[in-house]
């Protein structure tokens, strides 16, 4: 499977490690039931499918590398690409522009 190329920010050391001990004993996906961390006082449990998926991962990448190889250039997507704020907002930040939030209100003056 194709792996992506978005910033480390998104990305989890503890989860990534989580994900690839279940990959190595269900590399077929079949067993369903989450996982549990056992933190002591503290108890977390996982879905067995989360975070990105594959077309997100793939749009964040595109979006990112365009930004990175068009360095001062006006750089617009149509619309936010997710519904993830804190994605959506890096973007912003790092000279992305949004013609349209993702309910088709503009967020441009075309005056």
């Amino acid at each position: 499977m194709r792996s992506f190329e978005i910033p480390d920010h998104y990305r989890s050391g503890l989860i990534g490690r989580v994900k690839a001990h279940r990959k190595a004993h269900d590399p077929r996906k079949k067993d369903l039931s989450p996982t549990l961390l056992d933190l002591g006082p503290v108890r977390f449990v996982l879905a067995r499918h989360f975070g990105f998926c594959y077309g997100v991962e793939n749009a964040i990448e595109i979006s990112y590398k365009a930004l990175e190889e068009n360095p001062g250039k006006r750089i617009f997507l149509l619309s936010q690409m997710i519904h993830n704020p804190a994605v959506n907002d890096d973007l912003v930040a790092r000279g992305m522009r949004f013609v349209q939030d993702t309910e088709g209100n503009l967020l441009m003056d075309w005056d």
